[in-house]
C-alpha cells in the first residue's frame, strides 16, 4: 500500500463529508483509484511491522 497516513487522513475525512468522489480523490492525491477505495473500505490504520531485525530478550551466557 502506498498511500501515506495523512493521505489516509484526506481519504476518509473527504469521503465522510462527501467533498470529493473517489475518482477525484485518487486524482487529487495522485494515487491508484483501488488504493483509495481499499482505504475507504478499510478505515483502520495498517498495523506496525515489527521489528524482526533484533530479539527482545537475550538469554545471558553461563
Amino acid at each position: 500500500m502506498s498511500a501515506t497516513n495523512n493521505q489516509r487522513e484526506l481519504i476518509l475525512k473527504w469521503h465522510k463529508g462527501n467533498a470529493a468522489t473517489p475518482e477525484y480523490t485518487a486524482k487529487l492525491l495522485g494515487l491508484p483509484l483501488d488504493e483509495v477505495m481499499y482505504v475507504i473500505e478499510h478505515p483502520e490504520p495498517p498495523k506496525p511491522r515489527a521489528d524482526v531485525r533484533t530479539p527482545e530478550f537475550i538469554e545471558p551466557l553461563v
